[in-house]
């Protein structure tokens, strides 16, 4: 899974670059979520603990993308940022905050390309732990797990290809998954909300066609978790 981030005051701009991601994952089969924000502001407060590439508008009003990028960078140092503009005048300070690439609006989807295809290059620091059991030994990103889900007195990792038995205790298993996108829907499950499709009635539909129960006490929970995440609008 790639996780993009787009930060643009333009509503055009956000949708066109939606429509992009769209057509890359009907084009490649690879799983794109995206997080959309109108604003610098909503960025930072529901950054999540890591992303592979942001589209980052630069003449914002209140907080200027250059300083934006520069608190993202305190956080994520290693997040692909490419900055969006009608002007050339923020070169080197874009220069500075290490971002990825400088392009001037409205942009190419061949230009889009390249640019996703460098951040998945690049996406090598994300998180993983190594799982060991009497299968084998298997090396799992954290952002390409599904969910996770109680069996008998072990747990099963689903990730985006595999399912892995683990012989870690649920309790466990949430203490090693602190990213901000994890969240104990119940008992016996952790999902990863960057996979998240929908909500209905007491259960989490998946991107992935996984249906996954919500118990009662942690619904309302769950819910913020989701309202936190997503606060932008999923494009």
């Amino acid at each position: 899974m790639l996780l993009i981030g787009i930060c643009d005051g333009d509503t055009s701009v956000r949708i066109k670059i939606g429509e992009y991601i769209r057509r890359y994952m009907d084009e490649t089969g690879i799983t794109v979520q995206v997080l959309s924000y109108d604003n610098g502001d909503k960025l930072l407060h529901h950054y999540p603990y890591e992303m592979d590439l942001i589209f980052l508008e630069i003449p914002f009003t209140k907080l200027s993308g250059i300083e934006i990028a520069k608190r993202i960078r305190e956080a994520d140092p290693h997040v692909s940022i490419v900055f969006l503009t009608t002007i050339l005048n923020h070169v080197l300070e874009a220069y500075e905050v290490r971002a990825s690439n400088y392009l001037i609006k409205p942009l190419k989807y061949s230009r889009f390309l390249k640019e996703i295809d460098a951040a998945r290059t690049r996406r090598g620091h994300n998180r993983f732990f190594i799982e060991v059991n009497d299968g084998g030994l298997y090396k799992i990103y954290t952002k390409s797990i599904c969910y996770i889900e109680t069996i008998n007195r072990n747990t099963r990792i689903q990730t985006e290809t595999d399912s892995i038995i683990s012989y870690k205790r649920m309790k466990t298993q949430q203490e090693i998954l602190y990213e901000s996108y994890f969240v104990r829907v119940h008992t016996g499950y952790i999902v990863n909300l960057l996979f998240f499709d929908r909500m209905e009635a007491s259960d989490i539909f998946l991107i992935t066609g996984h249906r996954i129960p919500v118990s009662r006490h942690r619904k309302k929970d769950v819910i913020n978790k989701i309202r936190d995440l997503y606060q932008g609008g999923i494009q």
